[in-house]
């Protein structure tokens, strides 16, 4: 839980980064915990009005702001209504999880997770990926390569490496057959040499 925490904390200051330049737009969505009040917690998104309703505060209107200045915004609204409120408010963004793995598609995510967690929203790896070798896209250009298993959200981190919104990351075919493949292959070439056999037999 605590550490739970910290990367949540850690989130709020990267999600004001990347957001501090771009507007808000209708169908930009927020992770919103407010801390000892479940009932008012959850993800909101922004109408096509410009406008995001929330518990207790009703709505907002945050078209065009940026995110550190529509969550100064939130925050000051409900401390109208609660008493030194713990808030923790994040972006929800859109990537995309490509190649080798059984759903890919467009994925929302908060950027708290590791990838192994990102792939397991894409119904997890094909028996053909190479978890080792997957890639990180931005704007077409590889800013990453990189284990699945071993890329937490820390290490990454520590590469000066963040996900970002609209991002691609790509899970790579690797070269070498499953077992089950390697059987077939074997069969396969048997079959052959058995009918090779036999159509030498005919022919003599």
């Amino acid at each position: 839980m605590y550490k739970l925490y910290i990367q949540l904390m850690l989130f709020i200051f990267t999600g004001c980064f990347l957001y501090a330049e771009n507007p808000i737009r209708s169908g930009d969505r927020f992770k919103v915990e407010v801390f000892n009040h479940e009932e008012l917690s959850g993800d909101f998104v922004v109408n096509d009005d410009g406008y995001l309703y929330m518990p207790l505060i009703d709505t907002i209107y945050v078209k065009g702001l940026n995110f550190s200045t529509a969550r100064e915004i939130i925050l000051k609204k409900y401390s109208e209504y609660l008493k030194s409120p713990n808030i923790i408010i994040m972006p929800i963004f859109r990537i995309s999880i490509l190649g080798e793995v059984n759903t890919p598609g467009i994925y929302n995510i908060s950027g708290i997770e590791s990838v192994s967690e990102i792939v397991a929203m894409a119904g997890g790896l094909t028996d053909k990926a190479n978890p080792a070798s997957a890639k990180l896209l931005r704007r077409g250009k590889m800013i990453a390569k990189f284990n699945i298993y071993k890329a937490t959200t820390d290490e990454l981190a520590r590469k000066n490496v963040t996900i970002s919104p609209q991002d691609v990351i790509i899970i790579s075919r690797r070269f070498m057959p499953t077992l089950q493949e390697w059987s077939v292959i074997v069969s396969s070439a048997l079959s052959l040499a058995t009918l090779l056999t036999l159509i030498i037999s005919l022919n003599r």
